[in-house]
């Protein structure tokens, strides 16, 4: 491989999907990064990111025996759940079958034990949750393209998360556009929750006490 391939980066595009757009993959020094319109959604920065959170809101002595991932992506945060807790039995779901297939092939999550992938959209997966189904610790990543759908910030959804788990952890996007709608999910939030916070540069992981 030549010295160009390794200190420049390489861009991938990749076609549209029914739920994402404008999707490509960089390469620098061989570490992917999944853009998805216009939205870094996997790679060293989602890693950052979800370690912040739960560094900042999972006490150290909690091990997680099962986790839940609604939001897949490229699989930053599932690999790096896998790295925290490598015993820890991860179910993720995504939405896009597309997703799941980039997540293979170009970050791995193929490769990681004790982990399944179920297609499936978030809101129907978390209604169809019995009480058999508990999970230590679920982390909510859910983006179509840059945004988050609405139903998705639903109180009814974020109750039935709370149910199922020990804790939960939510991604949003704090800053330019993404900034009031953030404020504004949790002044809903608000009403019924008690909540706390980790900030980085861009992002808020909020998680429900």
């Amino acid at each position: 491989m030549s010295l160009r391939h390794l200190f420049f980066p390489q861009t991938l595009k990749l076609p549209d999907s029914k739920f994402n757009h404008h999707i490509s993959i960089n390469l620098y020094f061989l570490q992917p990064t999944l853009h998805v319109d216009g939205l870094i959604e996997s790679g060293d920065i989602l890693t950052h990111i979800w370690k912040t959170g739960i560094k900042k809101l999972i006490p150290k002595y909690f091990i997680p025996k099962t986790i839940l991932i609604l939001g897949l992506g490229g699989g930053s945060n599932t690999l790096l759940v896998r790295r925290l807790y490598p015993k820890a039995k991860i179910t993720a779901v995504e939405i896009d079958p597309f997703m799941v297939e980039i997540s293979r092939k170009y970050f791995g999550t193929g490769k990681i034990k004790n982990l399944e992938i179920i297609v499936d959209d978030a809101l129907d997966f978390a209604a169809n949750l019995t009480p058999n189904n508990h999970y230590d610790l679920i982390l909510v990543d859910c983006f179509e393209g840059k945004y988050i759908p609405h139903k998705l910030e639903d109180l009814n959804f974020m109750q039935q998360l709370k149910d199922h788990s020990r804790y939960t952890l939510i991604n949003r996007i704090h800053w330019y556009d993404h900034y009031l709608p953030t404020i504004n999910f949790m002044r809903s939030l608000s009403t019924r929750f008690v909540f706390v916070t980790a900030r980085t540069v861009s992002n808020l992981i909020i998680s429900l006490v």
